[in-house]
């Protein structure tokens, strides 16, 4: 089996990619390093200390410190990380399936039939943030049988008006969704095909 979103070593956090040693220098990350590579608030580093979720060790001096493959495991296993020193914003492999609902299979071919910028954090692959979620926006309208307004507006450069009249003359079908109205996709595409006239039966 091939795993196109994973780097393989014994230990992947024995080991760090260029781009890491140019930012750890030592072995030991303080507190406000964590903070300042993670794009997290010393305030919110300090909470994930005292609740277990980052393990972290007092030095001589009494503070906090983290050791960077600790920093590395907890990081890279995060589902949407910040933009901050290591990268872009990003969502993890997981996150992303989460976030369109589909299968991993689906998601990689996604990324990279969308050129999705990506880069690793240990053995893990992060997925650019905004990247994804701009492609997204795109597909998911393929897969959807009901649009909302602008939705349909974008899609098929149709003024507002049009699609309210066309949904008063009862040539699309229109159905409240979260509080919203949301226009069959189908019926637009009729119209559209037949040039999209309105008045016309």
């Amino acid at each position: 089996m091939i795993y196109n979103n994973k780097k393989h070593f014994y230990d992947p956090y024995d080991s760090l990619d260029a781009e890491w040693k140019a930012k750890l220098s030592h072995e030991m990350l303080s507190v406000g390093e964590a903070a300042r590579l993670s794009g997290f608030s010393r305030q919110y580093i300090n909470k994930l200390i005292a609740n277990g979720i980052i393990d972290a060790k007092k030095n001589n001096d009494g503070n906090y410190v983290i050791a960077w493959k600790k920093f590395v495991r907890w990081f890279s296993a995060l589902p949407i990380t910040l933009t901050s020193p290591i990268g872009y914003a990003s969502y993890s492999l997981k996150e992303l399936m989460r976030y369109t609902g589909m299968s991993r299979c689906w998601v990689l071919k996604f990324a990279i039939r969308n050129s999705i910028p990506s880069y690793y954090v240990g053995m893990y692959r992060r997925f650019c943030k905004s990247a994804c979620e701009e492609a997204w926006k795109r597909e998911s309208i393929a897969l959807k049988r009901w649009l909302s307004l602008e939705e349909v507006c974008t899609l098929f450069d149709i003024d507002e008006e049009v699609i309210f009249a066309l949904a008063a003359l009862h040539r699309i079908r229109v159905k409240r969704h979260n509080k919203s109205q949301v226009y069959n996709k189908v019926d637009i595409l009729t119209i559209v095909k037949k040039g999209g006239t309105l008045c016309h039966k």
